[in-house]
């Protein structure tokens, strides 16, 4: 593997024997030529069950193409809702249907004239009232993103919204909602039949987490005024020079996957995404590709995004570092630091993009490197057999909730002031061993179980408001720093659908800490029999059974009375560990 390929720097040091080796592998099994062929043996030769999923998952290779052939009928719409007198627009979605959005968002600076893009990806009533104060509704156009038709929290979201712009526009509600789906859906026929602004029909063969260059991301964008075109265009040249005829040295997408598989194949598996914050929101794109595409049968690549950079910090050898630059913006701050890692042996990869519009290209090349990663793994990167687990498990706790009118309790193992503390039962036996007092020594005696190779992550069912967000890095850094291990943080219920399944189906590697809180206000959710705030508790219950039933090393902190001040106290106790 060269030590530059176009706008992609690396330094693997003693690691490089290990991505030629990969790429080799590779390029000996026609890797690229299969993938373009939608070849489903790639991924897995002996399950013809597998295979047959494969293959109606591959329609975001053509993607580009695709889209820019509709190109002026979304641009022709997204003027239509500029001209209509639109202030926001909202969308309802969760995972793939919402992080590229969210991204759009948080990068591209708003255009004047253009609405305003929020995203809403939360059942937390905090979450929900809080855009609710920020859009009036007869101005707002509601995008109600799910690809099945079924997604819960899409659904319940949906309802919620609609049910108060019925008590103001009456049967003319619709005229606020687009449907963002695949063709058959009950979105489909729900949008039909209450007359939306717009129903766009996405290509069924486009899995969630690949579907940034369709409409589930471009009609977003384009609504907001960004130049879809452009995106578009960057797409395409990346995937041109992805295709077979590019030799296998300048490929970009090819020289990646083997990167991440091969140094993963070394136990280099936590993929350290170092972005500016400037394009900080892409690391939560990529975070549900990878995770939720390699992280199953025990396996998984483990993106760790969001993570202050520490200039005093020298990593371990399970990191590998991704590098983004902005143009010309100043990496000086860091680039001793960085050659420390680097001289270290920590492998480093440099990713240069001239503008924002490089983004479209950066899709593509994610894209195209996790399909052959999970090729090298060995695993079927289109599926995610295990998020059903949690969604089960949430299913069960609600109709418990049906019939008694209140959601299964945990008896806490260590109560102290506002927080208290539920242990698994492989915890509960190390405390008695350990003679663990309170909650400190609990949240200690949990850490201490982490090995070489393990990871921490923080699972917060709180809104992600920017006074929670310091408490919790504080925390993520305390117990990455105290016990040596990377450690991820995540907002519920939106991890549900990105690293979730990394979770339930890697490599059983995790140390989790969820941690939950009091509803301060709620919503009720128009015909359902339980709220937004009893929806979360259930899905952060949920996912504590599915968690538990696997046997993973968790605990779970609840925080009553003021979030802001528990998350605090928290952060504290670890703190001073």
């Amino acid at each position: 593997m060269s030590e530059k390929t176009n706008d992609c720097e690396v330094a693997l040091s003693s690691c490089q024997s290990y991505v030629d080796e990969m790429l080799s592998e590779l390029i000996n099994r026609a890797a690229v030529d299969r993938l373009w062929q939608r070849d489903p043996a790639l991924w897995k030769p002996d399950d013809a069950e597998c295979q047959a999923s494969i293959i109606n998952r591959l329609g975001w290779l053509s993607s580009p193409d695709l889209m820019h052939d509709r190109l002026s009928m979304i641009t022709t719409w997204a003027n239509h809702v500029r001209d209509a007198g639109f202030t926001h627009t909202v969308v309802l979605g969760m995972g793939g249907s919402s992080l590229c959005p969210e991204m759009w968002r948080q990068t591209f600076p708003r255009r004047a004239g253009w609405p305003e893009l929020l995203v809403l990806d939360s059942t937390n009533p905090v979450s929900v009232a809080a855009v609710e104060s920020r859009i009036l509704l007869d101005t707002t156009l509601f995008f109600v993103s799910s690809k099945s038709g079924t997604t819960i929290e899409s659904n319940a979201l949906y309802h919620y919204f609609s049910h108060c712009l019925k008590a103001r526009k009456g049967a003319r509600f619709g005229e606020n909602f687009v449907a963002i789906t695949d063709s058959g859906t009950p979105l489909e026929r729900i949008a039909n039949g209450q007359h939306f602004n717009k129903t766009f029909i996405n290509p069924s063969n486009i899995g969630g987490r690949f579907s940034a260059l369709s409409f589930f991301g471009l009609v977003p964008a384009a609504a907001m005024g960004i130049d879809i075109g452009k995106l578009l265009a960057r797409g395409q040249s990346l995937q041109a020079r992805c295709r077979p005829e590019t030799r296998p040295e300048k490929n970009p997408g090819l020289l990646l996957g083997a990167l991440l598989a091969g140094l993963g194949r070394m136990g280099r598996d936590k993929i350290t995404f170092l972005l500016p914050p400037s394009l900080a929101a892409f690391g939560y794109w990529v975070e549900q590709l990878i995770a939720e595409s390699t992280g199953k049968e025990g396996k998984g690549l483990l993106p760790v995004v969001g993570e202050p950079i520490d200039l005093n910090r020298t990593y371990g050898p399970d990191r590998v570092l991704i590098l983004f630059q902005l143009g010309e913006e100043p990496t000086a701050a860091i680039g001793p630091w960085l050659l420390a890692q680097e001289r270290a042996g920590c492998p480093v990869a440099r990713i240069i993009l001239k503008d924002l519009y490089d983004l479209g290209a950066e899709f593509f090349r994610w894209e195209f490197a996790t399909a052959v990663a999970g090729a090298a793994l060995g695993i079927n990167p289109f599926d995610e057999p295990n998020v059903t687990e949690s969604k089960d498990k949430t299913l069960q706790v609600l109709e418990a909730y049906r019939a008694t009118g209140y959601l299964p309790r945990q008896v806490p193992a260590v109560w102290e002031g506002q927080l208290s503390l539920s242990a698994d039962s492989q915890l509960d036996g190390l405390q008695k061993a350990a003679a663990a007092t309170n909650l400190a020594e609990y949240l200690d005696a949990h850490f201490r179980r982490g090995q070489p190779g393990d990871y921490a992550a923080i699972m917060a069912y709180v809104d992600q408001c920017k006074e929670n967000e310091a408490s919790l890095q504080a925390l993520r850094m305390a117990i990455s720093d105290r016990y040596g291990l990377a450690a991820t943080l995540a907002y519920g219920p939106r991890f549900l659908h990105s690293t979730g399944q990394l979770h339930k189906g890697g490599a059983g590697n995790g140390l989790f800490l969820q941690i939950t809180t009091d509803n301060p206000i709620d919503r009720n959710i128009p015909g359902e029999f339980f709220t937004f705030g009893v929806l979360k508790d259930a899905q952060a219950l949920g996912d504590y059974q599915a968690l538990s039933a696997r046997g993973l090393r968790l605990v779970r902190v609840h925080v009553s009375g003021n979030i802001a001040e528990g998350l605090r106290t928290l952060a504290g106790k670890v703190n001073t560990l």
